[in-house]
């Protein structure tokens, strides 16, 4: 077990986390504001997250559950958005990447690998047809493929 992971159990612990069987924590990292239209982006997560939990997850999605509170538009309260994500992604299991990159996901993105936490791209067949569906997961790939390189955990989620 390596230090990061070594430090994110023992957050769990002290938080008095318990591992459902099979539960994973499953950071759902997708658009919101910064590109695309907000409440079709913010739908779009709410689906992701049901697909989690349909699977027997438990989804942590910051722009689902902040949205209502912090505003995008304000410059320090997306600030706090983001930073409040990123502290909840500590304790997840994998990032699941839903969507093409915004300025937020990667930052995202870049935390879970130095935390090293697997990023993983979301099969995205259950959501559109499987040409589609293969055609944007291998749009997602390629961007951080762009980016970051092969670094990324490849494997595939459901």
């Amino acid at each position: 077990m390596s230090r990061n992971e070594e430090a994110r159990q023992l957050r769990k612990n002290l938080r008095g986390i318990q591992d459902d069987e099979g539960m994973m924590r499953i950071y759902i990292c997708s658009q919101y504001g910064s590109r695309g239209n907000k409440e079709t982006n913010l739908e779009l997560a709410k689906m992701y997250c049901m697909n989690a939990i349909e699977g027997g997850n438990l989804p942590i999605c910051p722009h689902v559950f902040y949205s209502p509170v912090l505003k995008d538009e304000i410059p320090s309260q997306r600030a706090a958005g983001l930073k409040l994500g990123l502290a909840m992604l500590e304790d997840c299991d994998v990032l699941l990447v839903c969507s093409n990159l915004s300025e937020g996901m990667k930052a995202e993105i870049e935390k879970a690998w130095e935390m090293e936490i697997p990023v993983e791209i979301m099969q995205m067949g259950w959501l559109y047809g499987e040409d589609h569906a293969a055609a944007v997961e291998d749009e997602i790939r390629k961007e951080i493929e762009a980016l970051y390189g092969k670094k990324y955990h490849s494997k595939a989620y459901r």
